[in-house]
């Protein structure tokens, strides 16, 4: 009678398990999206399980934002907000060791997709090898703000659905000063940060999963421009995903 009770009790909890991330994803739906973006393969990689248990999208961020030449995308201020020490001047001989220890933080990242501030950050590139790969084969959802709180982060942006607003962990550093060149100008000290980990697997469910599953390849040729597929995600009120459309070139 015990054995047979722990599987009544283990059967409900799975049924409870499943009827909450129901209703919790009913919920992230309703209302208007807080985002609706179409992204290709650079941005949402195809992950095909070997033993075909189920079809994933990986995302990729661009980390241009952590070149020397790219312009900072957070302000002294900015960083403060988000809980990190910057009491030490970036050009103090401490700087490199202060910020180095410092632990990463959780934050919400707005990432801006094909605008503005990728386009910035490619011009800034001085390799034109690099900046014609960047071109081609690199994401173009770059990190452009960041807060602590997401409702506050949506609220400057509410009026772009072309923003992404994901929750992400976040490191500080100090990169240090350059003296201008034949070939680069002159930039000062700075505060950086880089996004070292996002949210970024979605599972993908049917009919969706079927047009992965009959892709040749997941891998797009290396002279290519033509993306492989673009995946259309509407984004709730949680600012949690949803697949909405996927279509093949």
């Amino acid at each position: 009678m015990k054995k047979l009770a722990s599987l009544y009790a283990a059967a409900a909890l799975v049924l409870l398990s499943s009827a909450l991330a129901l209703i919790h994803a009913a919920r992230n739906r309703s209302g208007p999206p807080t985002a609706v973006v179409t992204l290709t393969d650079n941005e949402a990689a195809c992950i095909r399980q070997k033993d075909d248990s189920g079809i994933f999208l990986r995302f990729a961020w661009s980390n241009l934002t952590n070149d020397r030449f790219a312009p900072a995308w957070l302000t002294p201020d900015q960083i403060r907000a988000l809980g990190f020490d910057t009491s030490v001047d970036p050009d103090d001989t401490r700087a490199y060791d202060h910020y180095r220890r410092q632990r990463a933080r959780y934050a919400y990242v707005a990432f801006e997709y094909d605008g503005p501030a990728w386009h910035r950050a490619l011009d800034s590139i001085q390799e034109p090898d690099r900046r014609d790969t960047e071109s081609r084969r690199g994401s173009r959802l770059i990190p452009i703000d960041a807060a602590l709180d997401a409702a506050g982060l949506h609220s400057r942006y509410q009026s772009r659905q072309d923003i992404l607003i994901l929750p992400a962990v976040l490191r500080v550093s100090a990169d240090s000063a350059w003296t201008a060149t034949l070939t680069r100008p002159a930039r000062p000290a700075r505060l950086n940060v880089s996004v070292m980990q996002i949210s970024n697997e979605i599972h993908v469910p049917l009919p969706y999963s079927q047009t992965f599953r009959n892709l040749p390849s997941t891998t797009r040729p290396e002279k290519s421009d033509q993306p492989l597929y673009r995946v259309t995600l509407r984004y709730g009120r949680f600012y949690e995903p949803q697949i909405t459309a996927v279509a093949l070139p």
